[in-house]
């Protein structure tokens, strides 16, 4: 009988098999080597880990060269006309890098192209270019295609793939005047005294940008004043006071359309100023930019055009992947168009 059950196993080995007599134990297996999974199930394994972000994307844009080649660098994703976070993961393997640029960075990607708060022209991906930081997304060298006799300013932002935005502007920068300086003084001591400062008259002007908005007869300015502070030296060495102001020219002279004044102690770093860099058009109105001056580390912060009376900011720049600082961007107070020289 055991030699009969060794030779039913013997025929049906691939399955395993025991058989026992005279105190001994014959055992037979598979010999062959489990199965490996494909390289195709990985793949949908690591697209259910790691899905790709939903478009449209909110891109940076810097501009060197007046001939249109420019790098575009994706930093937010526009959900409900607001901008969020891309969804960048810390560490993306080769598979989602691909993915992702596959999905958004192909070459001949068109993307809106914007500045001042109007569409000046399109934007062409020529492809992702290597990676900046490995754990930030890939730039895309691009070449922008604005109006003849348009220029394409040093920093824009470019919106897209499939958004639509027909109407196509100006980029063309608005000059500081006398009247801007006059109001602008007035203004800041009226904003610091509604925030509590009492020494508003202590407030020295560290940046001040003038900029055309569509629809306005009179250009905006753009503000920031500092007590204890300035932009390019080290930081406060006890309390600050920081104030940024956009206003736009109505029946009353200039008004004060978003603010922000932050208090800093200067400790451990401490530091909080907001400067104008620039504007995007939305499908539904603009998007103003600031650079959030925080330590040492320079962000871009967003604000959405609307009738809210406590308009203030909506996004602000993972510090992990600063978009300035990838891209170069300098950063002298009031770098765009129709920027001033800080008062001294």
């Amino acid at each position: 009988m055991a030699r009969l059950a060794l030779i039913a196993c013997l025929a049906a080995f691939t399955g395993g098999c025991e058989v026992e007599w005279g105190g001994a134990t014959v055992e037979l297996e598979d010999p062959s080597p489990p199965p490996e999974e494909s390289a195709a199930a990985e793949t949908a394994g690591e697209q259910a880990e790691l899905p790709l972000p939903e478009g449209p994307l909110l891109w940076v844009v810097r501009s060197t060269d007046p001939g249109g080649d420019v790098v575009a660098l994706p930093v937010a994703r526009l959900e409900d006309g607001l901008p969020v976070d891309i969804a960048w993961p810390e560490a993306p393997t080769t598979n989602f890098r691909e993915r992702f640029q596959a999905a958004f960075e192909a070459e001949g990607t068109e993307l809106v192209l914007g500045s001042g708060g109007s569409r000046i022209g399109s934007l062409v991906l020529g492809g992702p270019t290597p990676a900046m930081d490995a754990g930030c997304p890939s730039a895309a060298a691009a070449r922008a295609l604005v109006l003849p006799g348009t220029r394409v300013p040093p920093v824009s932002f470019a919106l897209g793939p499939n958004l639509t935005i027909p109407t196509v502007g100006s980029a063309d920068g608005a000059a500081v005047d006398n009247r801007m300086r006059t109001f602008g003084p007035i203004l800041a001591e009226q904003l610091l005294r509604q925030g509590g400062e009492d020494r508003p008259f202590l407030a020295q002007r560290a940046d001040l940008v003038a900029f055309t908005w569509p629809g306005d007869e009179r250009p905006a300015m753009a503000a920031t004043y500092l007590i204890n502070d300035t932009l390019a030296g080290p930081g406060p060495s006890g309390a600050a006071v920081s104030l940024f102001f956009l206003a736009r020219f109505g029946p009353r002279g200039y008004e004060a359309d978003w603010s922000e004044m932050r208090t800093y102690s200067g400790e451990a770093g401490s530091r909080e100023i907001f400067t104008w860099l620039n504007s995007a058009p939305l499908p539904g109105g603009r998007l103003d930019f600031v650079v959030r001056w925080d330590g040492a580390v320079r962000r871009l912060a967003a604000s959405v055009d609307s009738d809210d009376p406590n308009r203030g900011i909506a996004w602000t720049e993972s510090a992990r992947c600063p978009s300035l600082e990838l891209l170069g961007i300098p950063t002298a107070a009031g770098a765009p168009d129709g920027a001033e020289a800080p008062a001294g």
